[in-house]
């Protein structure tokens, strides 16, 4: 097996299995100054979106949640219009990948 269908396999392992219990001596340590949880409960149809949303991207759902909350977060400041444009554009785009 090549090391990078190596890393591969165990990245979407640990997505996959996200509760489950760490080895003897494994140590985790976070590259980024991100160290508070923001717990956000959906329903089934809602987390299937997010799910689908975020392979789609090829990204983590969690980044793609976080992204998406960021990303109105800073707009807060911005045009209420366009604020609320952007908005239907992102429901709207989600909507295709549901549907």
């Amino acid at each position: 097996m090549k090391i990078d269908d190596l890393i591969t396999a165990e990245a979407e392992a640990s997505e996959a299995h996200p509760d489950a219990e760490l080895g003897p001596g494994t140590t985790t340590r976070r590259g980024h100054g991100r160290s508070r949880t923001l717990q956000v409960r959906l329903n089934a149809d809602e987390l299937e979106a997010l799910l689908t949303m975020a392979a789609a991207r090829g990204v983590p759902a969690s980044t793609l949640a976080r992204d998406l909350l960021m990303k109105e977060v800073r707009s807060e400041s911005a045009d209420p219009i366009a604020v609320i444009a952007r908005i239907r554009a992102d429901l709207e785009a989600l909507a295709s990948t549901v549907a």
